[in-house]
């Protein structure tokens, strides 16, 4: 597993945890919990999309996975993915292959760390 794709971005993680929200939970402990159902689902999806060949939904997940790693401090993650999706984009499905294992090897030590962070 490369641990580099666990690394959370500590200034994103403090600033999602100074925004008020209204009612008794934090902001970031409900992004995280939306992050770990959306981004196990993506995982999901992703694999099954690049088996069938199929690079325009590998593409389209890879682009919301992105975005969600990203808004949540996940930076190195968001950046392993947006390297899968521009290999999709280029038709590289067997590359893409090749660096999901990474990310699903890192994606629970990930969740992990933002729980804790």
């Amino acid at each position: 597993m490369d641990d580099s794709l666990t690394q959370i971005d500590r200034e994103v993680v403090a600033e999602l945890r100074r925004l008020p929200v209204r009612g008794s939970a934090n902001l970031f402990v409900k992004l995280v919990g939306l992050f770990e159902i959306s981004s196990t689902e993506a995982l999901a999806q992703l694999q099954t999309a690049l088996q069938m060949s199929a690079a325009g939904q590998a593409t389209a997940i890879c682009h919301k996975l992105k975005s969600s790693a990203g808004n949540v401090g996940a930076v190195a993650f968001a950046r392993a993915v947006g390297r899968i999706e521009r290999h999709c984009v280029e038709g590289d499905l067997a590359r893409a292959r090749d660096l999901l294992g990474g990310l699903q090897a890192a994606h629970p030590t990930l969740l992990a760390e933002l729980a804790c962070s």
